[in-house]
């Protein structure tokens, strides 16, 4: 947390603090006025353009607490050419107004990038599947006050493509996105749509992999698709920004973005075949993570893959609490899925 001066003491110790910020401020000043005039000379043997670039560098640079000597040394002295080479050393570059930009951060793309990158990565899923519903009927309808009845109804998701052959595209989702599908269809970036199959599912971790052939693709859909690049959730820390992308509720990919609120958060989400409670770890994270979004990107800010958007909690009472199975915790398991074909699947 960042800690205020607190102004609790005389009047003559708040003069005295004033006046040695005033002799900081000169001296910052004077060193300025030595690294103009050093500049100066430079310019006699260099273009007016270098010496911008080398200026502003400087005088930015010695803010920032660097030596006169050392940064001459860096920039090669003032030249244009060993300037922007020394700063590509150092982690800058030059912006078009002729200033130095510090590229030493994590990620070197912003939210739009990544949206732009990754989309053609993030699929719709659509699941049509058959279920037993109630219908009143009345108490002297066709079969009783409360009657079931079979009922077609249609979920949707999210997916990542995560490899191609040369015969197929594989897609990773969520176990509870395909769950009891009597179909499965698939929608590209380019709003195309197309039929899918199931290649194997893992209830327990909530993953699951399906593929559509390549020959079904049109070639404007395969110009447009790619593979996702896949990342290390292992390398991710509290605090870093995040970007997820999904389905969110059936109405196409949408972007959202947020932080690592949490690495390892333990969360049991249901129960297994036996009843038992099942639980696994997760990146929890403030993006908002929505119905539709399951099975979508979880990316980091190099736009890689860190995880697979999974739940979320819900309550009025609770606000950005998002959970993504890390991707290098699941990884094994969707190579193996990839490899098998559901038993007795329709789709």
């Amino acid at each position: 947390m960042m800690e205020y001066e607190r102004w609790d003491r005389d009047d003559r110790q708040m003069t005295q603090n004033v006046q040695k910020r005033e002799k900081r401020g000169r001296k910052k000043s004077a060193l300025k006025r030595m690294t103009a005039m050093v500049l100066g000379a430079a310019v006699l043997g260099s273009a007016a353009a270098g010496a911008f670039h080398g200026t502003d560098y400087l005088l930015t640079a010695l803010e920032t607490g660097g030596s006169q000597e050392s940064l001459l040394a860096e920039t090669g002295k003032g030249t244009v050419q060993e300037a922007e080479k020394n700063a590509s050393l150092m982690n800058l570059q030059v912006n078009d107004q002729g200033g130095m930009i510090n590229t030493a951060v994590s990620g070197g793309l912003d939210v739009s990038d990544i949206a732009e990158e990754a989309l053609p990565s993030v699929v719709a899923i659509t699941n049509i599947s058959v279920q037993q519903v109630r219908r009143y009927y009345g108490m002297f309808g066709r079969f009783g006050q409360w009657a079931t009845e079979l009922e077609e109804t249609e979920s949707c998701g999210s997916g990542v493509i995560i490899a191609e052959t040369n015969t197929d595209l594989y897609i990773v989702t969520n176990n509870h996105v395909v769950n009891g599908a009597v179909s499965l269809s698939v929608s590209f970036v380019d709003d195309a749509v197309y039929n899918a199959t199931l290649c194997g599912t893992d209830a327990d971790q909530d993953l699951a992999v399906i593929k559509v052939s390549l020959a079904d693709l049109s070639d404007t859909t395969r110009s447009q698709i790619k593979v996702a690049s896949v990342g290390s959730s292992d390398a991710l820390r509290v605090g870093q920004q995040v970007v997820a992308i999904g389905n969110a509720m059936g109405y196409g990919q949408s972007v959202t973005t947020g932080i690592v609120s949490a690495l390892n958060r333990t969360v049991t989400t249901g129960k297994d075949s036996s009843g038992n409670p099942v639980t696994s770890t997760y990146i929890q994270t403030d993006a908002a993570i929505n119905p539709g979004n399951s099975g979508g990107a979880l990316l980091n800010m190099d736009g890689q893959l860190i995880g697979i958007n999974t739940a979320k909690v819900s309550s009025t009472e609770i606000e950005g609490m998002g959970y993504a199975i890390p991707i290098s915790q699941a990884w094994g398991t969707i190579q193996q899925l990839m490899g098998q074909t559901a038993a007795g699947s329709s789709v």
